[in-house]
């Protein structure tokens, strides 16, 4: 079963059986927060839980290509650059689904990213409009959407544009000050521009045994979801194959809580 147009909702009680009934999310934060590693899991979890649903992860960031980074080589089905989306003055359907990225593993989950080696100078670059098109189409198209914001959102389009076009947006933070740092520079942008952060989620990933906690609760005024540290996860990461299943029980009960809650 490959990716296809999804099915409208006929029924309301469809979304309203779920707390938050989210379709499509934004997660952003600083460097080495683990939202890029969060998103893939996330998207994984929406296509093994709802094998008839099509879902699709978008990584937004155009300084660093992340897809070679979790899924070896061999995974891939096919292999296509977010890049060649933002040449056209108009999107299509047919366009977006021409260049997904897909993997052998999860037919039903497009990716969109830039391919290794890339970088954002070799593209045009991508306008608001284009960004506005693109997620929107996506959401129409597919049933869940997931974004990896850019840590540089003020300089990317794709996640400043996500912060008013998604449903939820999840703040993921780490346990030590440059999170908190990094949070409170750029919250303050977030006040004096156009940007809507809807329904905001904080969510405290522990991607080290040690960290400051109290210091981090202190600054981020609490938080709804808490991820424990997983040596497991870790090691899967080293590997570069987030296709490999997490078996560490907290870890799993964590983050199935939080999709269970959101989706």
């Amino acid at each position: 079963m490959g990716l296809r147009p999804k099915k409208p909702i006929i029924n309301e009680e469809e979304i309203l059986e779920n707390n938050i009934g989210a379709k499509s999310i934004l997660l952003w934060g600083s460097v080495d927060t683990g939202k890029s590693v969060l998103a893939t899991i996330i998207a994984k979890k929406l296509i093994e839980k709802n094998k008839n649903k099509n879902v699709a992860l978008l990584y937004a960031d155009e300084i660093t290509p992340i897809m070679n980074c979790f899924f070896p080589n061999s995974c891939f089905n096919t292999l296509e650059s977010l890049g060649t989306l933002y040449t056209p003055i108009k999107l299509t359907n047919d366009l977006i689904f021409s260049n997904l990225t897909t993997l052998k593993k999860y037919e039903n989950l497009g990716l969109l990213g830039f391919k290794n080696c890339e970088n954002y100078a070799q593209y045009p670059e991508c306008s608001e409009d284009i960004a506005k098109q693109l997620i929107n189409i996506l959401k129409n198209e597919f049933d869940y959407v997931i974004i990896d914001g850019s840590t540089s959102f003020i300089y990317n389009q794709l996640t400043s544009v996500a912060f008013n076009e998604v449903d939820v947006c999840i703040k993921v933070c780490t346990q030590d000050l440059k999170s908190t740092s990094y949070f409170s520079s750029n919250e303050a942008f977030l006040d004096t521009v156009d940007i809507n952060k809807n329904k905001e989620i904080v969510l405290i990933n522990k991607i080290d045994e040690r960290g400051v906690y109290e210091e981090v609760f202190n600054k981020v005024n609490g938080y709804d979801y808490k991820l424990p540290y997983s040596k497991e996860l870790k090691d899967i990461v080293e590997k570069g194959n987030l296709l490999l299943d997490i078996k560490d029980n907290e870890f799993n009960k964590g983050i199935d809580q939080m999709i269970k809650e959101m989706f």
